[in-house]
């Protein structure tokens, strides 16, 4: 058995034996079921995708009121999709045409657990279109008066703390630096009278 007759039967075993097909999409993935109940109300029962779960499991006063919102639950569905579609024709250009790094930039990376951490990059070296060489930063840190364990922090361009490490470079321009699914992208600055300023960061550490 196909994992879409699974899906389909699993759907329809939620909606319940009563209920009727009365919406489908395959190009979008989308399943509607309905089902009568008392006083002219209906009931509704609405998946997506390769879910088992409702996306909607609503009872409605009329069949009126039951394809208005269905209506616009499938439109909102069709929107999603298209702006999808669209990041990754945008994002496929973009690798077509070259990631934007360059050698000099800063890149940042925040992650943690009950708690904020922040590692800094800059791009030593560019090779083609794909890859780039990068070294960790050294940072500066503030931690705040009032509160302890907490502050500010800012990377320090050009005091290098790590080896040289050869990273892909993503078509939204982001470095995965860690293992565990940590990805830098570039950190802006502004030039003050000649000199690169970076907006700190608000760091925690009390996990």
């Amino acid at each position: 058995m196909t994992d879409r007759r699974v899906i389909h039967l699993k759907r329809t075993s939620f909606a319940g034996s009563k209920a009727s097909l009365v919406f489908q999409d395959d190009a979008l993935g989308l399943q509607v079921f309905r089902s009568e109940a008392k006083n002219g109300r209906v009931v509704e029962v609405a998946f997506s995708g390769m879910r088992c779960k409702p996306d909607y499991n609503f009872g409605f006063g009329s069949h009126q009121q039951a394809e208005i919102h269905r209506n616009k639950w499938v439109e909102g569905k069709r929107a999603a999709l298209t702006a999808k579609q669209t990041r990754q024709t945008e994002r496929q250009e973009r690798m077509r045409q070259g990631h934007p790094l360059v050698v000099g930039d800063v890149l940042v990376a925040s992650w943690g657990y009950d708690q904020t951490n922040y590692d800094y990059f800059e791009v030593t070296r560019v090779f083609g279109l794909r890859s780039v060489e990068i070294r960790e930063l050294a940072k500066e840190a503030q931690e705040h008066t009032s509160q302890a364990m907490a502050g500010l922090c800012v990377p320090m361009k050009g005091r290098f703390v790590g080896d040289p490490m050869v990273k892909r470079v993503d078509g939204d321009g982001r470095v995965k630096v860690h293992s565990w699914g940590v990805w830098a992208s570039k950190k802006e600055s502004t030039t003050v009278a000649g000199v690169e300023i970076f907006k700190p960061d608000s760091y925690t550490d009390y996990a």
